[in-house]
């Protein structure tokens, strides 16, 4: 778990998260992993090695890194690829994970999505099960090929917060309640270190 104003990633309000994974966004966790919609990934390209994330660096130059590894979840909407090589923290810094499930008794929240060069803040979503949403469409923001994006919270005390993976219609299924098998597929199959946050960092309550 990370600590207060002890963030390895940066705290201010980031817009250059998201990356390109083929058929829609997906957003950096760690040096050698991308958490995604599943149904970003086609079995066919995933069977064929074809898979590659693509992103602009800090020093707006573009990148491509190949992807060696598909793992998708058995029931939720969610999909690690594991990379070739790892990103480079002043390239493209990872964001923090909600290790906590969101419910409806935390209220409206206030998510920022990201996808490409755009940003949406202040989206209000809700939770109570192990997906978030956005009842009203207007409120909804977004574009096509967006699937897969993060649906993130800012926190000042830490930075920015996944909370979500976009699935489409409102909808992004919770990183908490995958939390488990994020952690133990990432620890089976890499060194890598994911960092963690708490509900009461992330909405300061």
């Amino acid at each position: 778990m990370v600590t207060a104003g002890d963030s390895p990633y940066p705290m201010n309000d980031r817009k250059n998260l998201s990356v390109h994974c083929g058929g829609g966004k997906g957003v950096l966790i760690s040096p050698h992993w991308v958490l995604t919609a599943s149904h970003c990934i086609t079995s066919r390209k995933a069977k064929s090695g074809s898979v590659q994330i693509r992103f602009t660096t800090s020093k707006r130059k573009p990148a491509t890194i190949g992807v060696d590894k598909v793992l998708r979840h058995k029931s939720k909407d969610l999909a690690l690829l594991r990379l070739v090589r790892p990103v480079k923290k002043d390239d493209r810094p990872a964001v923090l994970l909600l290790r906590q499930k969101i419910s409806r008794e935390d209220g409206k929240l206030s998510i920022k999505k990201v996808a490409g060069n755009e940003v949406w803040r202040g989206i209000p979503a809700i939770g109570g099960s192990d997906n978030l949403r956005v009842p009203k469409k207007e409120d909804r923001r977004g574009k096509a090929g967006s699937s897969g994006g993060p649906w993130l919270i800012h926190s000042q005390q830490i930075g920015d917060v996944l909370v979500g993976i976009t699935h489409g219609g409102g909808f992004a299924p919770q990183v908490a309640y995958a939390a488990t098998w994020i952690q133990e597929s990432v620890s089976r199959h890499s060194n890598d270190r994911l960092m963690w946050a708490t509900k009461k960092q992330t909405l300061g309550h």
